[in-house]
């Protein structure tokens, strides 16, 4: 059965979304030697969150190092 052709449910997907936000988190904290919580607080502040959670765009399926990549990108194309 191919991926595509499953219906998540929006619980499913949320699950998916969250653990996936804390494996990144972890990621983040030990790349920039912050604690977890100072690296929730980066993470939920950026549009990557935002993008996360929006279902429809599929982030919730990638990996750790998918979404710190997005993460990384987004805030290097921050203009003042």
């Amino acid at each position: 059965m191919e991926m595509s052709n499953y219906n998540f449910t929006d619980t499913q997907k949320e699950s998916c979304a969250v653990s996936l936000m804390r494996d990144t988190i972890k990621e983040l904290a030990l790349r920039d030697t912050i604690s977890y919580e100072d690296a929730l607080l980066r993470f939920t502040n950026s549009k990557v969150y935002e993008t996360l959670f929006d279902y429809d765009t599929g982030i919730w399926r990638e990996s750790p190092d998918y979404l710190l990549n997005l993460y990384d990108y987004c805030n290097s194309k921050k203009t003042a």
